[in-house]
């Protein structure tokens, strides 16, 4: 009968509309009474148990040859499986590999074999969402009569049917879902969504969603930075949390080979353009400050720092919890003669809010392989370089137990002597320096000091930013992470820096999140050109081992042709 009545419409005759929704032959018309065939009740069962069956045997949509069967590839039914066997799952997706169509058949056969459930889709962008609305849709109406929901209403944003599953979507809003019960929540582009937007929705939705037992969540995204997003896959590959994580690779999707991936550099303009767009990396998009080399390097070399118990303090534990350590880096093992650091310090109000850094980085000669590539040298500092070791990052101290940590790194565990402080006294750094004066063991000289302006005529203690000089010290700070003149090695500064950019007015920030750590890398820059670093390598350089030495030498050496006397040479032929 049904086939009967779409053949006479086909044709323009004359037909029975009343079991279609709105006399669309598409759709099924809700709440109407059919009996199934044997075959027809087999296949039902068959497929509201197997999805996998269900997309390869009836699901259609368009393709460049038109509307055509869907051909699943390996990885787009082990999606499949994962969404319907596990409760919560992540996913990390190139793009162009099928998400959208994979993600639209799930929740087509979601929507199809349950019943009373509530699907919200949301996404970045209304258009994103409306998307796969109309993927589900394309899937619908193509499926066979006695597969089909019937429809009670729909349009661009969702649908209703008679099985009692509601499909909705809509942009993420700080507010959205809010007071729908929700079944089964798909969030796509989940990392490109604001952060303003995206926290306190998945805060408020959350909680909801984990206390029933029937729900699901599913989350899929390309990367973009550190977000909400990056935390909780990683925290799925890491078993922090209870996600399933899915990750899907460029060269998954058949035909794409190496050839493929140089046409597509060119196409693009750059390698960093074709690893945020293809290559699965959290990496930022161009108006990050640290190139995708830059941030795959200090990824590779991240660790995750540990607090230590210092044997030598009046401090109890408690005092300095927010004090942590490279692992192999031991704060009861300092030689005074070997070792030089320098302290870089950003603070915050201790509320709750921003993060106050203390961030720890030893002063060391490159290796012979570096002073054998460097470019841009005059002199021997020019081969010396900070490597990070320590760091303290709390949003809830106040400045006075900051003194008592700073206190602790100064005294019990370095030396006045071997230590230099940077100080950014922005944010109530003179206060800080003042409760740091009264310690009976104070010189003034472990505090770096600068020009506080360009009209300045003498230095004072720290370093005071604005936005010109504080957009030339990131630059800088660029160019000596790419120089690995400063090198970072604490996973949480990583991240902050791989997410710290330009905002729309132009000025460097964290993108999406907090970015004391990154700044107190910047801070780091006029040390560089201080007289505190130059007189640390002066102290230290008679003790670098004598590859490292003979390095330097050959390489100053033909900078100066070989023939000449820079006081450089004077200084490393006399070692």
């Amino acid at each position: 009968m049904v086939e009967e009545n779409v053949k006479a419409i086909e044709e323009g005759r004359q037909a029975d509309t009343s079991c279609f929704w709105s006399s669309n032959p598409q759709y099924r018309a809700a709440n109407i009474n059919f009996e199934l065939t044997d075959i027809e009740l087999k296949e039902f069962v068959k497929c509201s148990k197997d999805v996998v069956y269900f997309a390869n045997k009836y699901c259609y949509a368009m393709t460049d040859e038109g509307v055509a069967n869907i051909v699943l590839r390996p990885y787009q039914e082990d999606m499949l499986k994962t969404f319907k066997d596990k409760r919560f799952v992540i996913m990390l997706a190139s793009r162009q590999i099928g998400k959208t169509i994979t993600s639209g058949i799930f929740l087509a056969w979601y929507a199809c074999f349950h019943f009373d459930r509530n699907i919200l889709i949301v996404a970045n962008k209304q258009a994103t969402a409306g998307e796969i609305v109309s993927k589900i849709k394309e899937i619908i109406k193509n499926l066979p009569f006695f597969l089909k929901p019937g429809i009670i209403s729909g349009g661009a944003l969702g649908l209703s049917f008679d099985n009692g599953c509601r499909l909705f979507s809509q942009a993420t809003t700080k507010t959205a879902a809010l007071g729908f019960a929700i079944h089964l929540l798909y969030a796509d582009e989940f990392a490109h969504i604001q952060r303003n937007f995206v926290v306190p929705f998945y805060r408020s939705i959350y909680p909801t969603l984990s206390s029933s037992k029937i729900s699901k969540i599913i989350i899929s995204s390309t990367p973009n930075g550190a977000n909400l997003f990056k935390q909780l896959y990683m925290g799925a590959i890491n078993g922090a949390n209870t996600y399933t994580p899915i990750r899907v690779d460029w060269w998954e999707v058949p035909g794409r080979d190496e050839e493929w991936k140089e046409q597509e550099i060119q196409n693009l303009g750059s390698p960093e353009l074709f690893e945020q767009e293809y290559g699965n990396k959290f990496v930022a998009s161009s108006t990050m400050l640290l190139t995708a080399r830059i941030v795959e390097f200090a990824n590779r070399i991240a660790k995750t720092y540990e607090w230590k118990d210092i044997e030598d303090t009046d401090l109890i534990p408690e005092d300095y919890i927010d004090l942590t350590w490279h692992p192999d880096f031991d704060p009861d093992n300092i030689w005074e003669e070997d070792d030089k650091f320098t302290i870089s310090i950003d603070l915050a109000d201790g509320v709750g809010r921003d993060y106050t850094v203390l961030n720890i980085f030893k002063i060391e000669a490159m290796s012979p392989a570096q002073i054998r590539t460097t470019k841009n040298f005059s002199e021997e500092h020019d081969f010396f370089r900070l490597i990070q070791v320590g760091k303290f990052h709390s949003n809830l101290r106040s400045i006075e137990e900051v003194t008592k940590v700073l206190e602790l790194l100064v005294y019990d565990v370095f030396d006045p002597e071997i230590v230099t402080i940077v100080l950014e006294i922005n944010f109530k750094g003179h206060y800080l320096y003042e409760k740091m004066s009264k310690h009976p063991e104070f010189v003034e000289e472990m505090f770096m000091y600068s020009k506080h302006s360009l009209k300045a005529s003498s230095e004072s203690v720290g370093i005071k930013l604005n936005k010109d000089n504080k957009q030339t010290y990131c630059r800088e700070l660029k160019r000596e992470m790419q120089n690995k003149r400063i090198i970072v090695t604490d996973e949480d500064t990583v991240e902050e820096l791989s997410s710290f950019g330009l905002n729309d007015r132009g000025q460097y920030e964290g993108q999406g999140s907090h970015d004391d750590l990154a700044m107190s890398c910047v801070d780091l820059l006029p040390y560089f050109e201080s007289e505190d670093f130059y007189e640390h390598v002066e102290d230290i350089i008679d003790l670098v081992d004598e590859r490292r030495r003979e390095a330097m030498f050959k390489r100053i050496e033909e900078y100066d042709g070989g023939d000449g006397y820079l006081d450089t040479i004077k200084v490393l032929s006399s070692l």
